[in-house]
């Protein structure tokens, strides 16, 4: 079966899947409080990856003891009631920072943040202001910007306000989030993959969660200058594996971005709809559309394991400017090729995991502390990238479907550790071997990953204060 008729089989399997999950009992709903005053019963968990997180909030107050336990607040309603409402405490702090990329070399800072947080739940406070400068050893270049977050409320309904300004490195990936491990790479081995551009300007997005749907639109303007490779030094004194940088395109950019995730009521099922388009009526010096659907499931198999089916697909017209093209390879989407590894204005991709809930270490009966568990993953994916190639490699024909001989795919395993404490809810440490598969097979290749269950899609929002 080709690639094409894999992604297409997937997508008419999915309203059959539909009905088979709406066709399923549903969970037991917690019986009515009894006059004898017994509690509800606890509601049924949505899905197994669910449990498993829930399980790890479990393990980490078991291997902490009292310094993570809950506080009991039994008491302290009543307090507040006789003593009122607290003013609020300002809240500061001021941390190092460090950076580093071939492009940018050393880039030791600070960052520094202030908060108010509202008065009461449900009104608008003075929100967080955050301000960070640092210095690019290697590019000799000051970088900084300020941030401020706020949840506003108009109307009694909340909407997530961010503004940010500054001079920054960008991934040329605009899909890409997360700069940790990059840095990491680059700094320890040499061995980082990315490209990157620099950034001077201005930002704000405007977001509305509303139940099962969350919608936002943005405004960027912003100068994008290309960079070259300025250090080529790293800790294991290992040539670089990668000695160039892609180089952007230069000029302004004035884009309005809009996306809209939708989590379908009584299905286990994640979708998210993004367009941007940026034009020389909004003052820009680049004229393109660019289009990026996205689809994910968690499906439970017990208590054991959850099926995560992904689906993703993105076209860019006008300008193809190298920072806004579709990239493939790396953690998100083809572990076999090395981050952002091909490029075009064209994408597709479709993966499946199998993600194991089990504590290995116990099922193994390994002594382990018990905050660090490890979770198992079968996975297999495939990704095809078209049109222009920002590499400047010869343009893969097709229009809206690649040719068939454009698709890498891969099968493999992976261990899995999951700390919220380190990389955030439904977050995982990955450590995978990836074989290629199909006509395009290469070198099957070890990685070290940060990803998520449903890397396809963009990372939930950071909860806000009501």
């Amino acid at each position: 079966m080709s690639a094409r008729q894999l992604v297409l089989a997937a997508v008419a399997a999915a309203p059959v899947v539909a009905v088979l999950v709406l066709a399923a009992p549903l969970p037991a709903r917690a019986q009515e409080p009894e006059p004898s005053g017994r509690a509800e019963a606890p509601a049924a968990r949505d899905t197994s990856l669910g449990g498993f997180f829930d399980a790890l909030s479990d393990s980490t107050d078991e291997y902490f003891g009292l310094s993570a336990a809950s506080v009991d607040t039994a008491g302290l309603d009543t307090v507040l009631y006789e003593t009122g409402p607290s003013r609020p405490r300002l809240e500061r702090g001021i941390t190092p920072m460090f950076d580093f990329s071939r492009v940018d070399g050393s880039t030791p800072g600070l960052s520094a943040s202030l908060g108010l947080p509202p008065r009461e739940p449900g009104r608008t406070g003075w929100g967080k202001l955050t301000g960070q400068i640092a210095r690019a050893v290697g590019a000799h270049t000051t970088l900084g910007a300020v941030r401020y977050e706020n949840r506003v409320w108009v109307a009694r309904q909340p909407f997530d306000l961010a503004l940010w300004g500054g001079r920054a490195i960008s991934s040329m990936n605009p899909d890409e989030a997360g700069r940790l491990l990059p840095a990491l790479r680059a700094l320890c081995l040499g061995s980082d993959w990315g490209h990157y551009y620099r950034t001077d300007g201005f930002t704000a997005s405007l977001a509305h969660e509303h139940g099962w749907w969350r919608a936002g639109a943005g405004w960027r303007d912003a100068l994008q200058s290309p960079l070259v490779t300025r250090a080529s030094w790293n800790l294991a004194r290992r040539g670089l594996e990668l000695p160039w940088n892609l180089a952007a395109a230069s000029g302004r950019a004035r884009e309005l971005d809009y996306v809209a995730t939708v989590r379908w009521p009584r299905l286990p099922l994640l979708t998210e709809l993004r367009y941007q388009t940026s034009s020389h009526r909004l003052g820009s010096d680049f004229e393109y559309r660019r289009y990026r659907a996205a689809a994910g499931l968690d499906l439970s198999l017990g208590r054991f394991a959850s099926l995560v089916p992904q689906l993703a697909y993105g076209r860019l017209t006008g300008d193809a400017v190298p920072q806004t093209c579709f990239f493939t390879g790396g953690s998100g989407t083809l572990r076999s090729l090395h981050q952002d590894e091909r490029g075009g204005t064209g994408f597709a991709a479709a993966k499946l995991g199998l993600i194991g809930t089990q504590n290995l270490l116990e099922v193994l009966h390994l002594p382990h502390p018990a905050a660090f568990p490890l979770q198992g993953e079968l996975f297999t994916a495939t990704s095809a990238v078209w049109g222009r190639d920002p590499y400047g490699g010869a343009a893969v024909s097709g229009l809206d479907w690649p040719d068939r001989n454009a698709w890498a795919s891969e099968v493999g395993a992976s261990l899995l550790y999951a700390s919220p404490l380190f990389f955030g809810p439904g977050s995982f440490l990955h450590i995978s071997y990836a074989w290629p598969i199909g006509p395009d097979s290469g070198v099957s290749r070890w990685s070290v990953g940060i990803s998520r269950a449903l890397d396809l899609l963009g990372p939930e929002p950071a909860e806000q204060e009501e």
